[in-house]
């Protein structure tokens, strides 16, 4: 009888306290609420609160033509409306490459994205294989508008564990010349053709 008695008391405070914690939880929530209001309704006393007035854009026209690059569709340097398109047969950068990365198997080529990256080759059987990295930072013929990557793995005779590590320095700038005279060639083609 006593333990039903104890545990009816235990319940019933648990309940006071469940309830009280419910309402203090309710009365701190809407004095925030209150305290939050009443602080806004004040900055709107002696016009301290700034109202933006939303005013329309100028036209569309001028917008586009205020813009240096011509917006997305570069619409402002071919005329408005017009969209002038850049491919890449005329990108002497972009021919060179792949002329001279022609015998290695290409993974992936993406012009716009201004990327180019070989498959792994393993040349002579040995268990080591390289892959290329080519960067296009711009268009122009210079020799900071290529970043070329190279890198190295080397697996076991049974190939069961590889490692990877990046190329050297030098056959990264030699693969670098190479690109940059094919292109010079390449150019001077281009210009004779014209």
């Amino acid at each position: 009888m006593n333990l039903i008695k104890l545990c009816c008391i235990f319940a019933t405070k648990n309940m006071i306290i469940k309830n009280l914690t419910k309402y203090a939880f309710l009365g701190t929530f809407i004095l925030i609420f209150t305290i939050g209001c009443s602080v806004l309704k004040g900055d709107q006393k002696e016009g301290s609160v700034k109202k933006r007035k939303k005013t329309p854009e100028a036209n569309m026209k001028e917008r586009i033509l205020a813009r240096e690059d011509g917006g997305i569709f570069n619409s402002a340097k071919s005329g408005i409306g017009g969209t002038t398109y850049e491919f890449a047969t005329s990108n002497v950068l972009w021919r060179a490459s792949l002329k001279s990365l022609q015998d290695i198997p290409i993974a992936s080529a993406n012009y716009s994205g201004g990327i180019l990256i070989s498959d792994w080759v393993d040349t002579n059987g040995t268990g080591t294989s390289y892959k290329i990295q080519v960067n296009f930072k711009s268009n122009e013929l210079a020799t900071t508008s290529l970043e070329i990557k190279t890198f190295l793995k080397k697996c076991s005779t049974n190939y069961t564990s590889c490692k990877l590590s990046n190329g050297s320095a030098e056959t990264n700038a030699e693969i670098k010349n190479k690109i940059l005279n094919i292109a010079r060639v390449l150019k001077i083609e281009d210009e004779k053709k014209k």
